[in-house]
Formats: C-alpha cells, structure tokens, sequence
C-alpha cells in the first residue's frame, strides 16, 4: 500500500514539474496574448484520474508566478482549479475519452476569459478585451487538442488511472 501511494505522490510530482519545464523552456509561446501553452495538454490527465487535478494546478501556479507573480498565481491557479473541476463533473457519466477531452478543450479555452480579463485589468496588454479573449481561447484549444493526442498516446504506455 505504501509503495502504490508513493508511486501516485511520485507520478503527481512528475507532471507537476514537466509542467513548470516546459512552460519555461516554451516560454515564448507560453506567456502573453497570443499562447498555445503546450504544457496545458497534462490537463487532460484528470480524465484518468482526479488526483491530477492538484498536480496541474499546482504546475500551472509555479510557472505562472515564475513569470508574473503572485496575481497570476491566484488568477490562473484558480481558473485551472475551477475549470478543471467543471470538466470533471460534466464529463463524468461520458465514457468515450475523446467526447471527454473535446469537452474538456471547450471548457479550458473558455477559461482563457479569466487569464484576458487578468491581462486587461492589470494593463499588460492594450487591445480590446475580445480580442485577447479569443486569441488566448484559439491557443488553448490548439494546445489542448494536440495535448488530447499527446496524452492519449502516452497512456497507452503509462497507467493514469492509478
């Protein structure tokens, strides 16, 4: 039992920290108005498993403040949290994983509206909220879409679930 519980702690850590590296090594494409945040595909891991959920999110807060602080900690690690569990209680009862990950997509890009209006209010960006909005949405579902890909091919050679 303690080996199994070690071995989830340790595969949490694991995406976590890729997570964080490859938003970073990424860094140009991963930050701004215009972003497909390629590390955003682990986000499709909580269909497999909700313990992903804080491995994610706490990814998703450590490169965020790597790059704006504690605001984009709160703003981003909190949209990630939310969204997330959206997508966990409407893809629930769906059995087929690619219903699943294109709803989950759907969701995730939607969320981008929080990270816009972030964007917006504190002045990191001059154009229209709309059009931040929806370059930032475009990213997301791109990232999340190739993500769906990436994710369901790895699984085949790692088990998620447990």
């Amino acid at each position: 039992m303690k080996n199994t519980s070690l071995q989830q702690l340790l595969k949490m850590a694991i995406v976590t920290a890729l997570y964080v590296v490859i938003t970073i090594v990424l860094a140009p494409i991963s930050y701004g108005m215009i972003q497909i945040r390629l590390s955003e595909s682990f986000n499709h891991l909580v269909l497999y498993n909700k313990k992903y959920l804080y491995a994610v999110t706490l990814g998703v807060c450590l490169a965020n403040f790597y790059q704006y602080g504690l605001i984009d900690v709160l703003v981003g690690g909190g949209a990630t949290f939310v969204f997330l569990s959206i997508a966990l209680l409407v893809t629930k009862n769906i059995k087929d994983m690619w219903r699943k990950q294109l709803i989950t997509s759907f969701l995730m890009a939607l969320s981008m509206f929080t990270i816009a209006l972030e964007l917006k209010i504190l002045g990191m960006e001059t154009h229209g909220f709309w059009l931040i909005f929806l370059t930032m949405a475009l990213g997301e579902f791109v990232a999340m879409i190739v993500g769906s890909f990436i994710i369901r091919g790895v699984a085949k050679v790692i088990n998620f679930k447990d």
